[in-house]
């Protein structure tokens, strides 16, 4: 256990990110912003049998999953943003400010987020689904799935402060897992709850 709470402090040292939650007994996970992260699959991380339901059953993660050509490791480059490698070799992407001219997105360049966010791409092993049942996220070498939240990392800013606070804000991701507790269910998709964007909230005072 010990061990465990130095490598995530070790990590989170590396990628300038900080890691708070609870313990998550019996894997290699941590509970952070109402989900898990987990720094390595762990012993309880059924690959063989993933990869042996995917040779089996081709077609049906075909139709599930579609045809798999992108690498987010290799292809995803962002260069507005800091970038990390994590632990299972994929880059992370953290910022403080959201990009101004480097992305068609922005419509203004001349504006800023109120809060301070940091873009995480990240694939995770485990997660927490909608019924609060953990579940093994398919990612293996052949197939991969990539998640890109965005964290708030402070709770107030110079432009967000006295009644407003900085909010995190979540999304459902549709995802394919296995239960590694009943193989006859196989790979199947489930819903999971991760952070989107953060958010400048404040007091509502006209209902006051």
């Amino acid at each position: 256990m010990k061990i465990f709470k130095f490598l995530l402090a070790l990590i989170s040292l590396t990628l300038g990110l900080e890691i708070r939650g609870e313990i998550v007994r019996g894997y290699p996970c941590v509970r952070r912003l109402s989900q898990l992260y987990c720094p390595t699959p762990g012993t309880r991380y059924p690959k063989a049998k993933i990869g042996k339901f995917i040779d089996e059953n081709k077609a049906l993660i075909r139709r599930m999953f579609g045809e798999y050509t992108f690498t987010p490791a290799d292809n995803y480059t962002l260069p507005y943003l800091y970038q990390y490698e994590t632990y299972d070799g994929h880059i992370l992407h953290t910022r403080t400010e959201r990009a101004t001219s480097q992305t068609s997105f922005t419509r203004s360049s001349n504006k800023v987020d109120a809060c301070e966010s940091a873009v995480e791409i990240v694939t995770p092993y485990w997660a927490s689904n909608s019924a609060g049942k953990i579940r093994a996220v398919v990612n293996t070498q052949h197939l991969q799935q990539a998640i890109q939240q965005e964290v708030c990392q402070s709770e107030q800013t110079k432009r967000c402060e006295n009644d407003c606070s900085c909010e995190q804000k979540y999304k459902w991701h549709r995802l394919l897992t296995y239960d590694p507790d009943d193989d006859c269910k196989g790979i199947f998709m489930d819903w999971f709850l991760f952070p989107s964007c953060c958010a400048c909230r404040c007091e509502n005072t006209v209902s006051k």
